[in-house]
This record gives structure tokens, sequence and C-alpha cells, in this order.
């Protein structure tokens, strides 16, 4: 049998608590305390406060003695925490060791803790490096690939001047008489073969998996091309690439409208059609993103899905891998919304839809 309850005393009373709830800038943890005085005032025994107020009867115990001494003051005061010895890493030392962070040069904790001796003149041990790394939210990280001849100015000028280059592009369709309408694509080609792809598979702990692999050295190309704006695809497979190849390729996006203007957006490879080449279609446009820069081209994500697809398998033939490959395009050319998902999020799309009051007609 439990022994009775001490009365919680004359302290306080159910409408002063009451009055107090009300305070909207009262803390979680305070609101808490007053629930477990307010049913105090009743009762109720310990376990049943506790269960209602979610902690320990043990903590309502000792809430409970904390109003009948000091009242409601105390009980919705806590004692300031004991300040431990002062950290190595001052305000100044932290500013640069986030700076360091942001550059993504530490590969291990011990490059930062080799860091840190330096520039604090102390030895530290790897528990207060980890600690310091927890302070200011450090992540481990897998990198991006990042082409060491990439200029980062160009990329940031193409991002903010997508617009107006896409203005100056189609100004001549937008001034014409005929009032032609206005496609934007992203092209990009990608090599395949009977060299294996080998990619991650769900397994259990501790058992090992393998995936069979028979490389040769035959190899094709898929181009690809995303309407920025309304959707749709356009793709085609060759057995090399060149010049000839793109020029084809690019008149089988400019006649899929022949009445509207096409401007491509693509990288400046070598055996891609620049801008005023003669093999370009007459309908068709030719924007060059920066060098090294496959980021801002969302066609890469598609190739990123159908490798996903053919991994870890052996094909017979390029005819065989070829059929796979159409297997997951075929996805996209039937339903304009599978692109339109590729290039949400884009620069590209973004910077086009800046723009789309001006150069697009109806």
């Amino acid at each position: 049998m439990a022994r009775p309850r001490k009365p919680v005393g004359a302290k306080a009373d159910a409408a002063a608590i009451r009055a107090r709830l009300k305070d909207k800038t009262l803390a979680g943890w305070q609101r808490q305390r007053l629930q477990v005085a307010l049913l105090g005032l009743g009762e109720k025994l310990l376990p049943e406060i506790a269960r209602e107020c979610g902690v320990h009867p043990r903590t309502v115990s000792t809430w409970l003695e904390t109003l009948r001494s000091g009242g409601l003051a105390t009980l919705l005061s806590r004692k300031p925490k004991a300040k431990g010895p002062q950290s190595w890493l001052d305000e100044q030392s932290a500013a640069a060791f986030k700076s360091e962070l942001q550059k993504g040069q530490w590969r291990r904790a011990e490059d930062a803790r080799r860091w840190l001796e330096e520039k604090l003149g102390r030895q530290l041990s790897l528990f207060v490096v980890y600690k310091y790394l927890g302070k200011c939210a450090a992540r481990l990280k897998v990198p991006r690939p990042h082409h060491a001849k990439q200029n980062p100015a160009a990329v940031e000028t193409f991002r903010t001047t997508l617009c107006a280059q896409l203005h100056a592009t189609t100004a001549a369709a937008a001034a014409s008489a005929a009032k032609r309408p206005v496609h934007i694509w992203v092209v990009d080609e990608m090599r395949f073969g009977l060299q294996p792809v080998t990619r991650k598979a769900w397994t259990l702990r501790g058992t090992e998996i393998k995936a069979p692999v028979s490389p040769r050295y035959q190899w094709a190309y898929t181009w690809g091309a995303l309407e920025v704006l309304e959707g749709g695809s356009e793709f085609l497979h060759t057995d090399s690439v060149c010049q000839e190849a793109t020029a084809v390729f690019y008149e089988q996006i400019a006649s899929s409208d022949g009445s509207a203007l096409h401007v491509i957006i693509a990288d400046g490879a070598g055996f891609h059609l620049p801008a005023g080449h003669p093999l370009l279609p007459p309908n068709v446009q030719v924007i060059t993103l920066p060098a090294y820069s496959p980021e801002l081209n969302p066609v890469e994500k598609l190739w990123d899905i159908i490798k996903d697809r053919i991994c870890n398998r052996v094909w017979v033939s390029l005819d065989e891998l070829e059929n796979a490959i159409d297997g997951v395009l075929r996805e996209y050319w039937s339903s304009p919304e599978r692109p339109l998902a590729l290039v949400s999020g884009s620069v590209i799309r973004a910077q086009a839809n800046a723009s789309i009051r001006s150069i697009l007609v109806a």
C-alpha cells in the first residue's frame, strides 16, 4: 500500500497556476512543471501524475517538494549550469576552422586535428577534435567530381546571364511578323558499350555478393535532348560521334516542330555544332555551356538512371544493350512529365522561365 502523499501546501493555488499557464512566453519545461503542480493539488497519486505528464514519479515528487518549499517562482526557475573549462577554440579560431571545413580538403579527423594543433599551439586528442567538428555542424560527405580546368567564374556568369542569352538568341524570331514559337532543349550524348558497369546491390550483412563481368571493347553512342519548358524528348543511337552525327540529331530536333525556333543548349565538344555552323538547320540556334561543367546539364541525370538499369549484368551484344537502353528511354519519350522531372530545379529551366513572357510566342 502506497504511503500518503504530503499536501502541496498554501504556497500555490489552482487559480494562480492556471493563470501562469496562459502565459505564452513560458518554455515547454515550465509548462510541464505547472501541469504537475496543478495535478498535485488534487488527490492523485504520484504514479498517476507521472503517467499523465510523461515524467518519472521521482521527478514529480521533486517538483512538488520544490513547490512546497519555494513556491511557483522557485519551481519555474533552473539552477545555472556549472561552467566547465573555457574552450581552446575561441571565436576567431572557430571562424577559421569553419572556413577550412568549407573547402572540403580534410579527408580524416586526423587532418583536422593537425590543423587545429598548428592553429592553437596545443596538443589535442581526437575526442576533442570530434567535439569541435560537432559544434561546427561538420559532416563527412562524398565530393562531387570537379574538373581541374573548370572556370568557376564562367559557370557563375552562365547561371546569371542565360536569360539575356536567350533574349539575344531569339530576338529575330520574336520580332518577325510570323511570330514563331520557341522550344528550348538541353542536349548531351552518352557512350555505352560492353565494358561492365558495376553498382551497389542490396544483400544481407556479412554476405559477399559478386557481379559477372566480361569486358569487351565495343562502343556506341546515345544522343538525348530534353525540352526544358513543355516537356518532350528526342533520342538517337549512332556508331560514332562527329559533326555529321550531330547535324543528324539537330535535324531530328528541328523537325519535331518545323514551324518553331529551337534553341539547343549543349557543351562545347569539338564534334558539336557551334552557333553559325553551316550544318545547323535553319530553325536551330545554339548556346554553349561553359567548359568542364556537366553539372549544369540536366541530361546527365538521365545517363545515371540508364546506368542503374543496365549495371551488374553481362550483355551479349551492343544490339541487346541498345534494346535495354531503349526500354528506359521509351518511358521518357512517351511521357512529357518525365523529362520535366529531370530538368525541374535546374538553373537552365529557372532562367528559361524568367524569359518566357518575352521570348515565347503563343
